[in-house]
């Protein structure tokens, strides 16, 4: 029986489109000619957000007359509430603000907003966000009874919605102030060029290429996230992306759910550090250390790629591990085809590349550009056959504006976040309380560090994660000598990598709904697959030249070195190279790459002759041989 509800009428559903289509033209707009008063921006994106979230996501009851006076309401609300905040941006109000504080009105519109923020969040990203949000609300409430360094002074409520609500310091700063303008240009980039199949070539460009090898299947799945990756920002969307395809195909080749759901998972959260377009973290870090973001984008490229080389080199060993074989040719895409087929859509990824890391263009008008460039291959010359249309154009800014959401609530809760850390000082507090329990020495507060960003990133979305404990710990970690760049990646790094650390690993989760596996088991299983990974931030710490800080031998020996340790980490983790290993052998292995984390001269030395060693013992050139003969 169909519904009878007005928010599920056809009418209602074409006003949902029309909102989200002037979300995504005002964000071109903001792309293009910026927007003079910053915090006009984030008002008018929060309220394009709240209202369509609102329209969206509704609230069920039995009753339908319920359902539409409760949502219908609350949609209004969210307009009523965002229009007000819209008005009060204007220059004409900013001064007597400043002079007299909020007004009643203020305080009220401004408690209803910190609400709506909160149900939002807790309709897009789920219930951790806003229960962390409101513990942090509490704390500048109720915080001065509390004894030791967690005290502060006593504040009216009136003072907390002034901050958290309605300056740079709370609603209005960073993370929104990003997310209304750099992530959202990517956002529209990714949608148009998904739009247009770019997704769909780019995992049977690497079917074409790796389906041959032994871990063929999962060795798909590493390259085309490693491709997803470079224009989708999102650990979740590439596992649904790619995972549809190469899942089931590890499935049929003999992988079991579990392995295939995880090997998917660990390699499509590599996607959010894969330049050119990186997680909406990285925009944010790239404001906090100010830097352009291609500048982030550059220091990237080395971690990322070893991140994914870390996948193949597990994935490889276990496949070596279980006995696994390669596809034959006949049923593998034919590469030249595949490649003459969609080489168009190289074109956009380019001129991104081009424009952000060569000229040196602000991340909008770097996007704008690529999106020109999908509009102007697509009307003229077409993808794949089919040209680009007004129809995919109005879709592609529709769904981009429906992928701005969930990031639009998390930096706007995580702004409230931050509003209270400046209020109370709780930010400079936690830093001194890290330096104190580490004893200021640089390891364990590395260390400490990581575990507060995988705990942090396990229930919040990688944002917000990024956001929370930039502010907190990577202070800390700069005081102990680590660079800015260094600090800020490793906490921006670990926050991707809590996607697949149990027990709440949403890309892990994502993939075992695909894999029908167990979610806990595969996460357990993700999180094995990528330990090798989890040194990479260790290595750019130490080692600067990682992030391309230094001069080219530096670089060079750096990825070198680091290349050798994960390689030698992989077979320790995995127990597999050429043959299976003994015990001893994996934990030399382990500990060799250990050595190699502080690239110096004597324990690189040491690390690469103990795994040099190990290698030789098991006679590799006996193996390929016996492979030559065996094809032969």
């Amino acid at each position: 029986m169909a519904s009878t509800c007005i928010i599920d009428s056809k009418g209602y559903r074409t006003l949902i489109k029309i909102i989200a289509i002037m979300m995504g033209i005002f964000q071109i707009v903001v792309a293009g000619y910026g927007f003079i008063v910053i915090n006009m921006r984030c008002a008018i994106h929060l309220t394009f957000a709240l209202t369509l979230i609102a329209m969206l996501k509704p609230v069920r009851f039995k009753s339908n007359l319920l359902t539409d006076v409760y949502n219908i309401a609350f949609t209004l609300i969210c307009l009523g509430c965002g229009l007000f905040l819209t008005y009060e941006t204007r220059s004409a109000y900013v001064l007597p603000y400043t002079l007299n504080g909020p007004s009643q009105m203020d305080v009220i519109v401004g408690t209803i907003i910190l609400i709506l923020v909160l149900v939002g969040t807790r309709r897009t990203t789920g219930n951790a966000l806003p229960i962390i949000c409101s513990v942090f609300i509490l704390y500048a409430m109720f915080g001065q009874y509390l004894p030791g360094l967690l005290t502060h002074k006593a504040y009216k409520w009136r003072s907390i919605v002034d901050v958290v609500v309605f300056t740079s310091e709370g609603l209005y700063g960073q993370p929104l102030s990003i997310a209304s303008s750099y992530v959202a240009a990517f956002v529209l980039f990714g949608s148009f060029l998904s739009i247009t199949g770019a997704g769909q070539w780019f995992i049977d460009m690497a079917f074409s290429l790796t389906g041959k090898y032994r871990s063929g299947p999962a060795m798909t799945a590493v390259v085309s996230s490693a491709a997803m990756g470079t224009i989708s920002g999102t650990g979740v969307a590439n596992v649904v992306t790619t995972g549809a395809f190469t899942i089931p195909l590890m499935k049929s080749c003999g992988y079991s759910p579990t392995m295939a759901g995880a090997v998917e998972a660990t390699a499509s959260t590599g996607g959010q550090i894969m330049p050119p377009v990186m997680g909406a973290g990285a925009f944010i870090l790239a404001d906090m250390i100010g830097v352009s973001y291609g500048e982030v984008a550059i220091a990237s490229i080395l971690p990322a790629l070893l991140y994914f080389l870390a996948c193949a080199f597990q994935v490889d060993f276990e496949a070596g591990r279980l006995g696994m074989t390669g596809l034959p040719a006949d049923k593998l895409p034919k590469r030249w085809e595949t490649f003459k087929s969609g080489w168009l859509y190289l074109l956009p990824v380019a001129l991104l590349i081009w424009a952000l890391c060569i000229k040196n263009y602000s991340a909008n008008y770097s996007a704008l550009y690529a999106i020109a460039a999908i509009l102007v291959i697509g009307f003229v010359f077409g993808m794949k056959g089919e040209r680009m249309d007004i129809k995919k154009v109005l879709q592609a800014l529709q769904d981009a504006a429906r992928d701005m959401l969930s990031v639009a609530m998390a930096c706007a809760t995580a702004g409230i976040m931050i509003g209270v850390l400046t209020k109370t000082g709780l930010g400079l507090k936690f830093t001194s309380l890290l330096l104190q329990v580490s004893g200021g020495m640089k390891l364990p507060t590395m260390v400490l560090t990581m575990i507060c960003c995988i705990i942090l990133g396990m229930g919040l979305p990688t944002t917000a994660a990024v956001i929370i404990t930039a502010t907190l710990c990577a202070p800390a970690i700069i005081e102990l000598g680590i660079t800015p760049m260094g600090a800020y990646m490793f906490v921006f790094y670990y926050a991707c990598l809590s996607a697949i650390t149990p027990p709440v690993a949403l890309a892990a989760f994502a993939a075992s709904g695909i894999s029908g596996a167990k979610a806990m088991d595969t996460g357990l299983c993700a999180t094995r697959l990528g330990l090798a990974g989890f040194l990479i931030p260790y290595f750019f710490c130490f080692t600067p030249a990682m992030l391309m800080q230094g001069n080219l031998i530096d670089i060079l020996q750096v990825c070198v070195t680091s290349l050798i340790g994960i390689y030698l980490l992989a077979g320790g983790l995995e127990g597999y190279m050429w043959r299976i290993l003994h015990k001893w052998e994996r934990v030399l292995l382990i500990a060799a790459a250990l050595l190699m984390v502080d690239s110096g001269g004597v324990t690189d030395l040491i690390g690469i002759a103990i795994g040099a060693a190990i290698i030789v013992s098991q006679k590799p050139w006996e193996k390929c041989a016996a492979r030559k003969a065996a094809k032969s």
